[in-house]
């Protein structure tokens, strides 16, 4: 959104699509964050966030302080040395540590919920707070010396002392943000043992359930707890992968976890959404306040475990396409959205998952770059999803997967849709539930190029749907949420030494009509690793030669293309389809440029090329009256302004 007064008359130029990012404005819009570890003073993470400033913008921040239950206690910690700069800080607040637990004894939460509102009175820069951590595992619970043991600290617990931190905070910082502990990965069930700490045994409780079942346990537990129940403000979550291999955030290794199969490696983050969290708290945001790749970025664990599962370059990269993709889906299905991804820790000194100081930091902050080169920002309505879908068919005998970590294709992406059920028919719905594609060859099914499987862009032309002389390759795809998007079909066939084909293209559906594309296929002309496109509306052995058309500026939630040939110099036309992808246009506007004179107001509209957008002006804010003045495509805009009047208001939308 771009905001401008001039000195003559009051103007605020706006450039929106349907929803702004007001109510979020205090939050950083990007995913990019670390865990700054420092109790009560955090350190020094400016080198680490300078890289998400200087590629993106501001970033995240978890802290950690421990705060104990003396009411007497006033001290709070000044966060400003971050959110001046633009950082949104997200602070943990602990009882303690081991032995004394990060919430306290069940005698003391209402000392625990007072001290809390002093800390949060007294600090600045923050407004954001998680109560506790780890509430799963038996090193976070309080040590009780009178039953010589760390008692278990039930869902309906913690959810009371939650409650009663909760409704401290509120009111001293009404508009503050309170979420409940984020849990373990992969932690219970467990029967009842012993932790030791320099030389000093402390046995515990079992725990009986398993991490998804510890979330939905207090995320239940906490609505329904008064006084004054309600839902969480949102949910924190910790994240992990089994490993620093990109292969890791996609593996499907699983575990039975008291009865459940879950994930036991990156997809945990699904098990969180589709079983931990109730479906009536989707609307909550999610705050990933700790990640990593379970082991020490330099290898190893204690107890020792391998050192080769060390950081590898490409694995922050994966991390945050996959939550962008995540994100992207999760807006349009209705679940929750992550708002940041914060990596597990930054300073040396106070365990072995530090990234500063390690042998692996230059290759981890190359990474972070190329990450937070994407930009990616949790999307707050369906114009900010940004990010292209992909569909690549495979032949089932030759063909190849663009791996999950390759890039492929004419706007390059990973994350592409791997299609392995031949020419069909057949139905394929994505991994995050948004997008389904239906497809079929009759008369053709599937056929390869004449080259060895490699990697990335060879992988996603390798197959493809092949057609008879007559017949014709059929796709339709639904669920599609962009406003206008692009549609780039990618065909290259197999036409031997001496035969030059084209194939005819059309995309269809309720909005845009019909549509078709002509394609020329030359002989041997095999997939080289280039991409050319054709535009043609007319077919024929004149028609230019590529291996990809683009159907521009679609708007509609399905749409089908088809596939055939028209024209083949041996008398054997051919359609090869070997991929869809789907490009989303940035629709959002801005109000630029603007000037006062010879009472014309004059700007500029940017915006998608070619798109409309509907120019409204207001005299009054508070009163929310627009009226809109003109659709225009993006390009200068002027205006006569009355000169009896003080303000003037602006803003685009895209029609």
């Amino acid at each position: 959104m771009n905001d401008f007064r001039a000195r003559r008359l009051g103007i605020l130029l706006t450039g929106s699509l349907l929803f702004g990012r007001a109510l979020f404005a205090a939050e950083s819009a990007y995913l990019y964050g670390i865990f700054d570890g420092g109790d009560p003073s955090p350190a020094d993470a400016s080198e680490y966030l300078g890289h998400i400033s200087s590629g993106a913008g501001p970033g995240w921040v978890t802290c950690t302080i421990g705060v104990g239950a003396n009411t007497n206690d006033a001290w709070g910690v000044d966060f400003r040395f971050l959110s001046n700069t633009g950082h949104t800080v997200i602070c943990r607040i602990n009882h303690g540590y081991f032995p004394n637990g990060t919430i306290p004894l069940t005698n003391k939460y209402d000392d625990f919920a007072v001290r809390c509102s002093n800390f949060v009175a007294h600090s600045q820069g923050c407004f954001i707070w998680t109560i506790g951590n780890e509430l799963n595992i038996s090193g976070e619970w309080p040590y009780d010396p009178s039953l010589g043991k760390a008692p278990y600290v039930t869902p309906s617990n913690y959810a009371l002392c939650y409650r009663k931190v909760y409704n401290a905070i509120k009111a001293v910082h009404p508009n503050d943000k309170v979420l409940p502990e984020a849990p373990a990965c992969f932690a219970g069930p467990y029967g009842a043992g012993t932790n030791t700490y320099i030389g000093t045994n402390y046995p515990y409780d079992p725990n009986p359930i398993n991490w998804v079942q510890h979330l939905n346990q207090v995320l239940t537990a906490i609505t329904n707890t008064g006084p004054n129940p309600r839902p969480p403000d949102g949910i924190a979550l910790h994240v992990a992968s089994r490993g620093y291999a990109c292969s890791d955030i996609h593996s499907s290794q699983t575990v039975v976890a008291n009865g459940q199969t879950l994930s036991f490696s990156f997809n945990v983050y699904k098990d969180w959404v589709n079983l931990g969290i109730p479906p009536g708290l989707y609307n909550l945001p999610l705050y990933a306040t700790e990640c990593n790749g379970y082991y020490f970025w330099k290898g190893g664990t204690p107890p020792p475990e391998d050192p080769n599962k060390h950081y590898e370059a490409g694995w922050m990269q994966e991390v945050y396409a996959e939550i962008n993709r995540y994100n992207q889906a999760a807006m349009a299905t209705g679940k929750p959205v992550f708002h940041c991804f914060n990596m597990y820790q930054w300073p040396n000194g106070f365990d072995g998952w530090n990234i500063d100081g390690e042998f692996f930091k230059p290759t981890i902050l190359t990474d972070l770059d190329e990450a937070v080169a994407q930009r990616y920002v949790w999307p707050v309505n369906y114009g900010s999803m940004l990010t292209p879908i992909g569909f690549n068919f495979i032949d089932p005998t030759h063909g190849a997967s663009v791996a999950d970590c390759d890039k492929a294709g004419v706007v390059p992406m990973g994350g592409w849709n791997n299609l392995t059920a031949g020419g069909g028919p057949s139905t394929f719905t994505s991994p995050y539930g948004d997008l389904t594609i239906t497809w079929s060859s009759p008369g053709g099914g599937t056929h390869w190029l004449p080259y060895s499987a490699s990697s990335g862009d060879y992988n996603l032309m390798l197959g493809y749907l092949d057609t008879s002389n007559t017949s014709t390759n059929i796709a339709t795809i639904s669920g599609v949420k962009f406003p206008l998007y692009d549609v780039i079909v990618y065909c290259d066939g197999d036409n031997g030494a001496t035969a030059t084909r084209v194939g005819k293209y059309s995309l269809s559906n309720n909005v845009v009509g019909v549509i078709t594309k002509y394609v020329r296929d030359d002989f041997g002309a095999d997939f080289s690793g280039s991409y050319t496109e054709v535009d043609s509306s007319t077919g024929g052995p004149s028609t230019p030669a590529g291996n990809y058309c683009r159907f521009r500026n679609i708007r509609g939630g399905t749409f089908m293309i088809r596939g055939q040939g028209e024209y083949a110099s041996d008398g054997n036309p051919r359609g090869p389809l070997n991929a869809i992808q789907i490009v989303p246009a940035n629709v959002n506007s801005t109000l630029t440029d603007v000037s006062y004179s010879g009472g014309q107001i004059r700007f500029t509209l940017n915006g998608a090329s070619n798109a409309n957008y509907i120019i409204q002006v207001s005299t009054n804010l508070l009163m929310s009256y627009w009226t809109a003045i003109r659709t225009s495509t993006p390009g200068p805009i002027t205006d006569p302004s009355p000169s009896s009047l003080p303000n003037r208001f602006y803003r685009a939308l895209f029609k």
